[in-house]
């Protein structure tokens, strides 16, 4: 009893195990295509290249299916070759793929649509078509129709356009950055190279560079500290030190002194502008005399040139005869008499002169 029973377990298992498998056969596989071709009807696509299309894989609008690939075939040869010596024919360079689409009989696509799919992910996978419809108010495509295709890349469906635009446009930067530091990472090898001073100094030898630079240094560095350690250069350097910290306080000295100067002409311009701004005052005192005076002087030489008009007409007068001193003056027989009495007092004169003096001898005595 244990037998048939174990046998009836195992053939149902058996069968339960095959209608699964005809089940996954007819959603995943060709099965619907086979099933239901007659509630179907084609439509190509045609694409440049198929990578990841295969019979079977899903045809959705706005992600739901309305269909599956049938088959996925060449496209026939827009341009064939003259036939081999072996009959056979040279397929065109710009041959795509046609890939035949059983939709449903309830969806019709309008005119003007178009498919994209997505290339597989590491060439796992099979992206459905995804079918973007053409205008509502267009005809709807009859069977055997063509619409164009195409195959975005698969990081194209991760990452936007943009943002592989953006990478694409900074690797080349980076890439154009490091062709143009290669000379200047050349010249920094070359910089940091290691070299002797003595491979340097040699007669032809390669030119300086930081490691022969450091290395000069260093040699200079203890030459500086061996003159240092003689007791005789610290002695010298103390006294230098101190000579220095005198030098400080003379200065500041100094300081001090130049700003009490400092202060003292501050004091003497503030005096000075006291003593201009008296000055200028004063100055404008003076201007106002002179002003003053020039105007009175001006008056005085108003009224002397009056009064020299006046003795010019008088003169003119003189000089003409007019009036009495006028007469007086153009009289022959007056001025004759004039000269006459003149003459007579000069002789009178005389004559008192001589008188006196014989008075003063003593020969004329007068009696009182």
């Amino acid at each position: 009893m244990e037998d048939p029973r174990r046998n009836l377990l195992v053939g149902v298992f058996v069968l339960v195990g095959l209608a699964a498998l005809g089940t996954l056969i007819i959603l995943f596989g060709r099965g619907p295509t086979w099933l239901v071709r007659g509630s179907t009807y084609p439509i190509h696509v045609h694409f440049e290249q198929v990578a990841g299309i295969r019979p079977g894989t899903l045809v959705t609008v706005k992600g739901m299916t309305i269909g599956r690939v049938d088959r996925v075939e060449l496209r026939p040869p827009t341009r064939v070759a003259p036939p081999t010596p072996g009959g056979e024919l040279l397929v065109s360079r710009d041959v795509g793929v046609d890939v035949v689409l059983a939709i449903d009989n309830q969806y019709r696509l309008p005119a003007g649509s178009t498919a994209l799919t997505t290339e597989p992910m590491l060439g796992q996978g099979r992206p459905p078509i995804e079918i973007t419809p053409g205008p509502a108010d267009a005809a709807p495509l009859p069977p055997d129709a063509v619409i164009s295709g195409s195959i975005q890349q698969a990081i194209d469906s991760i990452f936007p356009k943009r943002v592989v635009n953006t990478f694409e446009t900074t690797a080349r930067q980076i890439g154009d950055a490091a062709e143009a530091l290669t000379p200047v990472l050349e010249e920094m090898r070359g910089l940091l190279e290691r070299r002797t001073p003595g491979e340097v100094d040699r007669p032809g030898g390669p030119p300086g560079n930081l490691s022969s630079a450091m290395a000069r240094l260093d040699s200079s560095l203890k030459h500086f500290n061996d003159v240092l350690g003689d007791g005789q250069v610290k002695s010298q350097l103390r006294q230098t030190v101190a000579n220095v910290h005198e030098m400080s306080e003379r200065g500041k000295k100094v300081m001090s002194d130049l700003e009490t100067a400092a202060g003292e002409a501050r004091e003497v311009m503030s005096d000075t502008r006291k003593f201009v701004a008296k000055a200028d005052e004063t100055l404008g005192n003076i201007d106002g005399r002179v002003t003053e005076l020039a105007r009175a002087t001006r008056e005085s030489l108003e009224r002397a040139d009056r009064f020299l008009d006046h003795l010019n007409v008088i003169g003119q007068q003189i000089s003409s005869g007019q009036g009495n001193l006028g007469r007086l003056v153009m009289d022959g027989k007056l001025y004759e008499a004039l000269a006459v009495t003149a003459e007579r007092l000069s002789l009178a004169v005389e004559e008192f002169r001589a008188l006196v003096a014989e008075w003063r001898e003593g020969k004329v005595r007068v009696a009182l």
